[in-house]
């Protein structure tokens, strides 16, 4: 029952997280080009102001849920490479590590005078984005192999 609600729990939080993104990537721009710099701008302050109270928890949920969930498949019984579903996973929790050093990386650049690199900044969620999808995919993919 706990592996369950862990489970809902990562599958509402990775919505919430790769909708985001989603957004971000595909649809703010857009928004953008249709309705000019200023009026883009209102939006995402909008956005962003809601987004900082929603943002955070989800993330640490995710991070919670998929370790308790990652403990059921790697863990000293289970081993860490017996199986092809434990090594798609040790590949699945690599792109989740690159995903959690973006968001640190941002996070450190936003809150110190660290500029960010031009190429994160601009192609940063785009990365995310792929990885985040390429994590839903191996998630999937585990049970399978």
């Amino acid at each position: 029952m706990e592996y369950t609600l862990a489970l809902i729990i990562h599958v509402l939080g990775a919505i919430i997280f790769l909708g985001f993104v989603f957004s971000d990537v595909v649809v703010f721009p857009i928004l953008k080009k249709k309705l000019g710099e200023q009026e883009h701008q209102k939006i995402m302050q909008i956005i962003i102001s809601r987004g900082i109270k929603i943002f955070p928890p989800t993330v640490v949920l995710l991070i919670l849920s998929g370790g308790f969930m990652f403990s059921k498949y790697i863990n000293n019984e289970a081993g860490v490479f017996n199986s092809n579903l434990q090594i798609v996973l040790m590949i699945k929790v690599a792109l989740v590590i690159l995903i959690a050093l973006a968001i640190i990386y941002s996070l450190v650049c936003k809150f110190t005078r660290f500029e960010q690199h031009q190429f994160i900044h601009k192609y940063g969620h785009t990365i995310i984005l792929v990885l985040g999808f390429l994590v839903v995919i191996l998630g999937k993919v585990m049970f399978i192999v």
